[in-house]
């Protein structure tokens, strides 16, 4: 068999793998979303020195947004409803889902500085959704790699998680960022299987813990991006989740993308990673990494670009 029919055929066997994250990609499709309320939706223009701004329904902490994260909670948990918020700059646009329980939820800022706008909608009825509040703030990032270090709603961390943990004693003794790279991918690929029973049951809205991953050695791969993302974080190495399409069938999947200053080619193992002429991005796919029996066509496939089409980055 010809080496070019040897690469066809694994991509094929590890496509699959990506197919449950076609569900995956509901929780970013926008629902019906009704008119505003004008009662209860007014547009805040936020100042400078407002830092916790919101009405009776819904709260935006603006405190952190030098660092790339904006923070919403729910205001009323006693009469749950699914929520959703949305930011937008200026042709972009992230929809998230937000939890009912009264808690502040981090969202990134990921699409650098600027003036933003959140909305919070609240369901009210099938796939229909009402907006409850929205604000609108400038944002100025004191470092543009900033919401990729950061815990956030897709990606979310503490010190008290096992993986940050994990990631502080495999790095324990590294020197650079890429040793830190080549200690934590090597350890997720050797560690962690795909789950195959989890990819038929998956529902929308499903959010990663990485504590389950580790412990479970198993996940899909929004679990390995997820995982990649917050244990690189933890040491410092900034890290993008990132989501769109993969070659041969362009099916929805998840990967990453990780910087390393002024990296060209960089050799993980025996998997090989590119990065984009001064960006220094480099592409991580974890996933087909740790199910692929030839690592050396895995590693030559995530080389090229055209292989793989983003969508979305976290």
């Amino acid at each position: 068999m010809s080496r070019g029919n040897r690469q066809k055929r694994w991509i094929r066997d590890l496509v699959f793998l990506t197919l449950a994250c076609i569900v995956i990609v509901g929780i970013f499709l926008s629902p019906s979303f009704g008119r505003s309320n004008p009662s209860y939706a007014e547009m805040d223009e936020v100042g400078s020195k407002e830092l916790i701004v919101g009405n009776q329904k819904a709260s935006v902490d603006l405190s952190y947004l030098a660092d790339g994260v904006v923070r919403v909670k729910y205001n009323q948990p006693e009469t749950p409803k699914k929520l959703k918020v949305i930011i937008e700059k200026g042709e972009e646009k992230y929809t998230y889902d937000l939890r009912a329980d009264g808690e502040f939820e981090p969202y990134p800022l990921q699409l650098g500085d600027g003036q933003y706008l959140l909305k919070v909608f609240a369901n009210v009825i099938d796939n229909r959704y009402v907006n409850i509040y929205a604000a609108s703030f400038e944002v100025k990032l004191a470092d543009d790699k900033g919401p990729f270090l950061s815990s956030t709603s897709l990606i979310k961390f503490d010190d008290t998680s096992k993986a940050v943990k994990l990631a502080s004693e495999l790095t324990l003794d590294c020197k650079s960022d890429e040793e830190k790279l080549e200690a934590i991918y090597e350890y997720i690929v050797e560690n962690v299987t795909y789950d195959h029973e989890k990819a038929k049951s998956v529902k929308p809205g499903y959010i990663p813990n990485c504590d389950v991953t580790l412990e479970s050695g198993k996940g899909i791969c929004f679990d390995y991006a997820s995982l990649l993302a917050v244990m690189l974080r933890s040491v410092g190495v900034p890290t993008k989740l990132v989501m769109g399409y993969v070659a041969p069938d362009y099916v929805y999947h998840a990967w990453n993308e990780v910087f390393l200053e002024g990296k060209g080619w960089v050799r993980i193992g025996e998997f090989y990673s590119i990065y984009k002429e001064g960006e220094g991005w480099i592409r991580m796919d974890s996933t087909f990494a740790a199910n692929s029996n030839d690592p050396a066509e895995i590693g030559e496939f995530m080389t090229k670009d055209g292989n793989y089409v983003k969508r979305f980055e976290y």
